[in-house]
């Protein structure tokens, strides 16, 4: 059990490290995040939440359900992004700075269709992942989500500079 805990553990420190480098593009490189790259960013946000609920109240299906559902939401916008600039034009060959060759947008496809294959694994092996009558949660754990709400915490406080009270249009707040 406590092999798919840490592995819980881990699905949430892969995201955080995604949002981490999201956070370095928009303070570090000065690329500001589009609205789409803000829902996104908001999708993986909650796939965080489904896998925190599985560390703090155990396993659920439930808490899978969130995962997905974060997921297909987020990979929504990901391929919404990704259709707007698959025909490249003249000078604009992308949203922001290519990571090996892939826009961070393109990227998130392939992290919500993971968080969705990894749920949907989860949940067909339900019977061998049942939580404990005595649910335990390591320091570990607590630290992980810790690392993630603080990120989170980052990342609306981020937002709100950007958009302020209204709708965020594109680069900042719709004039």
């Amino acid at each position: 059990m406590n092999t798919i805990k840490y592995f819980n553990s881990a699905c949430i420190l892969i995201i955080c490290m995604i949002l981490m480098a999201a956070l370095y593009y928009q303070f570090g490189l000065n690329e500001e995040p589009c609205p789409l790259c803000l829902l996104q960013r908001m999708g993986m946000i909650g796939v965080i939440f489904g896998l925190a609920l599985n560390i703090y109240v155990g396993f659920d299906s439930k808490h899978f359900g969130v995962v997905i559902i974060s997921a297909l939401v987020g990979g929504f916008f990901s391929v919404r992004q990704v259709l707007l600039h698959i025909i490249p034009t003249d000078g604009n060959t992308g949203y922001g700075t290519p990571i090996f060759g892939m826009h961070l947008y393109t990227w998130g496809v392939f992290i919500f269709l993971a968080s969705i294959l990894g749920s949907a694994i989860f949940l067909f092996f339900n019977r061998k992942f049942k939580s404990e009558k005595t649910h335990v949660i390591l320091n570990f754990e607590k630290y992980v989500v810790y690392l993630a709400t603080f990120i989170v915490f980052v990342n609306v406080i981020a937002t709100f500079f950007e958009c302020q009270l209204g709708p965020c249009c594109e680069n900042g707040p719709c004039k």
